[in-house]
């Protein structure tokens, strides 16, 4: 088969949760024989270490870890790609010429930001789709499902919910029930709709009540982890915690850098990976915080394939995030490892620790909360044994791929029963 990828953004000019699953399936994909394209969005060729396309004239091309890359740059798409569905029109007869020619035979779209008009594309010509809801992007233009009070929101409500709590330009009550409605078309469209946990699902069958999800979590290469080999830590007594995640204001990263600053104690190390992305007031304030201790080390951006031996040097991961997370790839990737996690009671991986589990919840934005967690560690080591005992190994890759190329094969029978009838 020919498979197409959509989303957002991609490796190497972003690193994230989303593009770290896009590649997964890509590999399992190639490995099963398939011939995989990604098809993404640009916002700096040069970070994405893309050239002109000359077999598709204002698009850039790239590999990436073997995978054919396709990019669109950002300034051809419209003003308000990233928070809608908005297609232009002209990106769309590109797309859709470029789609023919390839002869995909399925589409999975993993992330619809700026990629309004790839969805416009795949409809004009019939190529069938399924979508994996990686996050919340389509109910909620702001991603985070946190409303401009701050507070956790239960559901659009057909976009009548986002007009009342979320109201700013270029904005209207009108162009916000608009936007439930392409997103209610798209979904509509799809032959399956595919969310990565429990909690996604919960939240998008309440959204969309006519609609069936299926529940499918992300898979992980268990082979990779169990491939590295734990390095000897410097400090032996010491409790090594790590974050990993893009640092912006809806991880949270502050939070726990003011906690652990609260904690004083050698016994304690901080490793940070990841990188510097959007709000540059933010980046200063984290930057201030990391330099002012010496027990926090930033590591900064790694490659995918560095990850799974990264999270062993950790005795603990923390995700402190001030969002919901739908999923969360790192805290799967560590439970395979067996690192236990320490996160805030938001989202997905608080559920699966309530559940299960294997490490520790602690209130989203209060460091004092995160702080007497941290201080409880060093009262009782035996602690991260006891959570480590715990972990439940997360679902296959292998498993993930196959699943999804059954899926694919029903959407081409499916298609060409639809096309002979």
């Amino acid at each position: 088969m020919k498979i197409l990828l959509v989303l957002h953004q991609f490796y190497p000019e972003f690193c994230g949760g989303t593009e770290r699953v896009a590649l997964n399936l890509a590999h399992a994909g190639q490995k099963a024989g398939h011939a995989v394209q990604i098809l993404a969005c640009t916002v700096s060729p040069t970070a994405a270490k893309a050239t002109p396309d000359d077999a598709f004239p204002g698009t850039f091309q790239t590999v990436y870890e073997g995978v054919p890359v396709t990019l669109i740059p950002r300034d051809a798409l419209p003003a308000t790609a990233d928070i809608s569905l908005e297609p232009s029109s002209a990106v769309v007869g590109q797309l859709a010429e470029w789609m023919t020619r390839n002869a995909f035979d399925v589409a999975h779209v993993l992330h619809t930001m700026r990629m309004g008009s790839a969805v416009a594309a795949m409809a004009k010509i019939n190529l069938p789709y399924l979508v994996t809801l990686t996050d919340f992007f389509l109910p909620c233009f702001r991603i985070n499902r946190i409303n401009l009070d701050g507070q956790l929101c239960d559901g659009p409500e057909q976009g009548t919910r986002c007009a009342q709590d979320c109201l700013v330009g270029p904005w209207n009550s009108a162009s916000l029930q608009q936007r439930y409605q392409m997103t209610c078309a798209f979904l509509n469209g799809a032959a399956v709709r595919i969310c990565p946990s429990d909690y996604v699902a919960h939240f998008f069958r309440q959204a969309f009540d006519r609609l069936d999800f299926t529940v499918l979590p992300h898979g992980v290469d268990l082979v990779a982890a169990a491939a590295t080999v734990a390095v000897e830590k410097s400090y032996p007594e010491t409790i090594v915690l790590g974050y990993v995640g893009g640092i912006v204001p809806q991880k949270g990263l502050d939070i726990l850098l003011s906690a652990f600053k609260k904690v004083d104690s050698d016994r304690l190390r901080l490793e940070i990976i990841g990188g510097f992305f959007g709000d540059e007031h933010y980046q200063q304030q984290v930057r201030k915080l990391i330099d002012s201790d010496s027990r926090i080390h930033l590591v900064g951006r790694v490659e995918p394939h560095e990850v799974f031996s990264r999270l062993r040097q950790f005795d603990v991961l923390c995700l402190p995030s001030l969002v919901p997370e739908s999923y969360s790839l790192v805290f799967q990737e560590a439970a395979a490892v067996g690192v236990p996690a320490v996160v805030s009671d938001l989202g997905a991986p608080a559920e699966r620790i309530r559940r299960d589990g294997g490490g520790a919840v602690a209130a989203a934005g209060d460091v004092d909360a995160w702080t007497r967690l941290i201080r409880s560690l060093l009262d009782s080591p035996a602690l991260i044994g006891q959570w480590t005992e715990e972990i439940v190994l997360p679902l296959r890759l292998e498993e993930e791929g196959f699943l999804y190329e059954s899926l694919y094969r029903q959407m081409v029978f499916d298609s060409a029963c639809g096309e002979q009838g």
